[in-house]
């Protein structure tokens, strides 16, 4: 018997506890409107939303991202369009300059003009977003120009930023250039020959790379020593001393018609060689030279033959000034026989001369045609960058340096053609820009999109359904007050109940 009360009991209990805890769990869904409030509620359904949620963080991560670039981006553009518009403006005042309708005077305030326009350009090129500079590339926390002045003036502009762009994630495996690096924007970098402009001094471009960019002014100017010159670069203090006449200097002897016999001499710098005869070949017209006192062995280098009809003799760096030869005692047959001197210019000889700036970089020269001291403007195509362009401009307007009419004009002609690459740069960039902002536009609402399909996925997984939960509810009420009932009946019985 008091087995039977005891699961009477018990099955009573756990009817009541049952229908109670789910009268709780239905009130908490039906005053939350959330189906599930904890993760026993539905495992799966929850497991379920938390992949949403997650999926909705990052998408959002993402999405901010997105509107951080794009918003640096558009600043960059605009920025980029404030520079294109300067730049028309310098090639304007320019354009009216070289229609010669312009004295001295109004080239001057031209300069000054595009002296303003140059420090516009550096404030541009270092401007700043949310605390971030936006054309230093990858090193965004410094000024990505650094300004060099004389006197208050702009002399030369360095780019201090990262070669890099900085890369920033902006949806899964994507990524695109937040801040782009300034001297990819502002400068060409396709680097051809120098080219010397103005021409005026014999000097030429080297065979070597050199690492100066855009333009460059190459002075020449007297050594103490009357034979040697100096070279300098960008107005630099550093010269590079250049001796005349050290060049590899070629001489040629023409003999018409080839002889058949006889002899004839050489004559070089005052002294003759002895009697050479008409079948000798180089090998001993050369050691006839180099026994002359003021050649040595190994100064001379000579081919050819007198039956070949001619030798070329080659006097090697070592020689200083080179004289021009010359050939007398002439007895060789064929009475119209002449005998030609084949002669080059001196020159200073040396065909990459380095002559480097305070900054390092390098101009490499042919010095071999130097026949006069000056200035010259060298050029290097595919390497010119705004900030170079306008204050040579503004240099060659001013004319400090005082040059001709005619040189101004050949520079001026230069340095406009110039501007239209550089703002063709700028141009290019901004076309790249737009595309980038209108590619980004439509990510930044696919990824929206899919941003607000998961929060809709988790929503329906996890809001209650009010109407089921009120039959719900109801039906639950009623089981529960069926159950006291039963409990109140059963509860009430005696064992007298029993044993009757």
């Amino acid at each position: 018997m008091s087995g039977t009360l005891n699961n009477i009991y018990n099955n009573v209990s756990f009817a009541l506890y049952s229908h109670t805890k789910a009268l709780a769990r239905l009130q908490e869904q039906m005053s939350t409107g959330s189906r599930i409030n904890r993760a026993s509620d539905d495992p799966s359904a929850a497991y379920r939303v938390l992949g949403f949620n997650s999926q909705e963080k990052s998408l959002e991560n993402y999405i901010d991202n997105l509107s951080e670039v794009l918003s640096t981006l558009e600043l960059s553009s605009s920025t980029i369009e404030g520079m294109t518009s300067s730049l028309v403006d310098a090639k304007v005042q320019l354009t009216q300059i070289m229609s010669g309708t312009y004295s001295e005077e109004g080239r001057k305030r031209t300069a000054e003009g595009i002296n303003s326009i140059l420090e516009h350009m550096v404030l541009l090129g270092n401007t700043k977003y949310m605390n971030q500079y936006i054309f230093g590339g990858g090193n965004t926390t410094s000024a990505p120009y650094l300004a060099e002045r004389t006197n208050g003036k702009i002399t030369s502009v360095t780019y201090q930023g990262s070669s890099d762009d900085r890369d920033i994630e902006v949806a899964p495996g994507v990524q695109t250039s937040g801040f782009y690096a300034g001297d990819d924007i502002f400068r060409s970098n396709n680097r051809s020959d120098a080219q010397f402009l103005l021409d005026s001094t014999g000097a030429q471009a080297g065979t070597r790379t050199s690492s100066v960019t855009g333009y460059t002014w190459l002075t020449i100017t007297q050594d103490t020593d009357p034979d040697k010159y100096r070279l300098s670069i960008n107005d630099g203090t550093d010269y590079v001393t250049v001796g005349k006449g050290k060049g590899s200097e070629v001489q040629t002897l023409t003999f018409i018609p080839a002889p058949t016999s006889g002899s004839f001499t050489l004559t070089f710098d005052g002294q003759k060689t002895g009697a050479i005869q008409w079948d000798e070949g180089a090998a001993e017209v050369e050691a006839a030279l180099e026994a002359l006192s003021d050649l040595n062995e190994s100064d001379v280098a000579v081919t050819g033959s007198c039956t070949a009809g001619s030798f070329t003799i080659t006097f090697a760096d070592t020689v200083g000034n080179v004289s021009e030869l010359t050939a007398g005692d002439n007895t060789l047959d064929g009475g119209t026989t002449t005998i030609t001197e084949g002669t080059t210019t001196e020159g200073v000889g040396e065909t990459n001369l380095a002559v480097t700036d305070s900054a390092g970089r390098v101009l490499y020269v042919n010095t071999t045609g130097i026949i006069n001291t000056g200035v010259d403007l060298v050029s290097i195509p595919g390497t010119h960058d705004i900030f170079n362009t306008l204050i040579t401009i503004r240099d060659v307007l001013k004319n400090e340096k005082g040059l001709s009419e005619g040189q101004l004009r050949t520079l001026q002609d230069d340095l406009s053609s110039t501007l239209d690459d550089v703002r063709n740069l700028l141009v290019q960039t901004q076309v790249v820009m737009g595309s980038e902002i209108g590619f980004l536009d439509d990510l930044k609402d696919s990824l929206k999109n899919r941003k607000y399909n998961a929060e809709d996925e988790a929503t329906r997984l996890q809001e209650a359904d009010i109407a089921q939960i009120a039959i719900d509810l109801a039906r639950r009420e009623v089981l529960y007050q069926m159950s006291l009932a039963v409990a109140a009946k059963l509860m009430s019985m005696s064992l007298l109940d029993f044993i009757r």
